[in-house]
């Protein structure tokens, strides 16, 4: 009988393989930091190069440019396994309470691991027109994600609110800006934002009882 196992057809990742993962992300990790600390316009390929302790010529050869980098920043940022975790649970949970709670704990965990980037991002576009297009395309994906979520609460929601409201309510109160001022203005702790953003969505979009 024909060896059927999968496993064995399944090409095994070399040793070259993980060191190239190393590398491209000690580059993204490098290019993080000093976009934040920097700024994206003034930060340089040498410069991104010489904190990850890599060749100027190797960042060149596995992202091409800054833009390049930000973008893989970016897609990260909106890939980011635990949040969309929870938020594909969030969609399949029948309780609407429990759906709420859980998109505020999707995107606690987005905005904790991310929120960087998403002020890179800004400083990327008002420095780079080109970068706009990335940034928007972004937005549209959270958007998209939004509108789904006040689409599925359907019946659930409290009189007044539609889901055109519902999608204005969740997107308002999720923006990372309202994450950055709670948590790192006023020192509130990632859980303490977690519980306010679900309590407060619960009571706007939610019937009583």
């Amino acid at each position: 009988m024909a060896d059927v196992n999968p496993d064995r057809s399944a090409r095994r990742p070399t040793l070259r393989d993980e060191r190239a993962q190393v590398t491209r992300r000690r580059i993204a990790d490098a290019g993080r930091r000093l976009f934040l600390r920097d700024g994206y316009a003034a930060t340089t390929l040498a410069g991104i190069a010489t904190d990850a302790g890599v060749a100027v010529q190797t960042v060149y050869a596995v992202y091409g440019s800054k833009a390049g980098i930000l973008g893989a920043l970016r897609e990260s940022a909106m890939t980011q396994p635990e949040a969309e975790a929870l938020y594909g649970q969030a969609m399949a949970e029948p309780s609407p309470q429990r759906r709420l709670e859980l998109f505020a704990g999707s995107i606690r965990r987005r905005w904790e691991f991310s929120g960087d980037v998403v002020k890179i991002d800004r400083d990327a576009g008002t420095a780079d027109p080109a970068i706009r297009a990335g940034v928007s395309a972004t937005l549209e994906r959270r958007r998209a994600g939004i509108a789904a979520l006040a689409v599925a609460l359907g019946n659930h929601l409290r009189p007044g609110v539609d889901v055109e409201r519902a999608t204005a309510v969740l997107d308002a109160l999720t923006l990372p800006d309202v994450y950055a001022e709670l948590v790192g203005v006023h020192r509130w702790t990632s859980d303490a934002y977690e519980a306010w953003l679900a309590a407060a969505l619960v009571h706007e979009l939610l019937s009583p009882g």
